[in-house]
């Protein structure tokens, strides 16, 4: 009997060190993506951004009528990226600005989200595709919505800013001409 008992002690002390061990592991995962995530500037550690003048990142994902989007499609012409979260009010403001935009600008619009909302997330307007896509926010190390992309005709990073640099960010794409009919 003591034998036993010996034995079965043993049994849950390799079960407890497995499961130690995948606790470490997975809080040793966590470390290494915060640490990814930050870049050296001189003697200052910061938060990776991506810098104008990069290559945007690549990503395929589906759109609202799930067709497959990807960064290649919208080469050729300015691209407005739109990054929103569905927890946080203030991009519902910048969204409502979309066909604002949409009118104003030679561009096609990306709006993504990292959740899913309900039907106000998807109106229909011209050149404007919605995408779902937690990992393109990580791709592109958004760490605060609303975050604005402008990416020129050749796929390189033109502008970027938040919601209150708006304006300063859109000076990097060029208006319809008047009389132009959207398409």
């Amino acid at each position: 009997m003591n034998t036993n008992w010996e034995l079965f002690s043993h049994m849950e002390l390799w079960i407890f060190l497995f499961l130690l061990i995948a606790v470490l592991f997975y809080f040793l995962k966590q470390v290494i993506h915060v640490l990814n995530r930050l870049r050296k500037n001189g003697s200052v550690v910061e938060e990776k951004s991506l810098q104008i003048g990069e290559p945007a990142p690549l990503f395929h994902s589906n759109d609202q009528h799930n067709r497959p989007i990807s960064m290649n499609d919208l080469k050729g012409k300015h691209t407005i990226m739109i990054f929103s979260s569905t927890t946080c009010p203030t991009p519902s403001t910048l969204i409502s600005n979309v066909p604002h935009l949409a009118e104003q600008y030679e561009t096609n619009l990306l709006i993504v989200k990292q959740g899913k909302s309900g039907k106000e997330f998807c109106p229909s307007i011209a050149n404007t595709s919605y995408i779902v896509a937690p990992e393109v926010f990580e791709t592109y190390y958004i760490s605060k919505v609303p975050t604005i992309f402008i990416i020129d005709p050749h796929g390189k990073v033109a502008a970027s800013g938040g919601m209150n640099e708006l304006d300063n960010v859109l000076h990097f794409v060029p208006k319809k001409e008047a009389g132009s009919i959207a398409q």
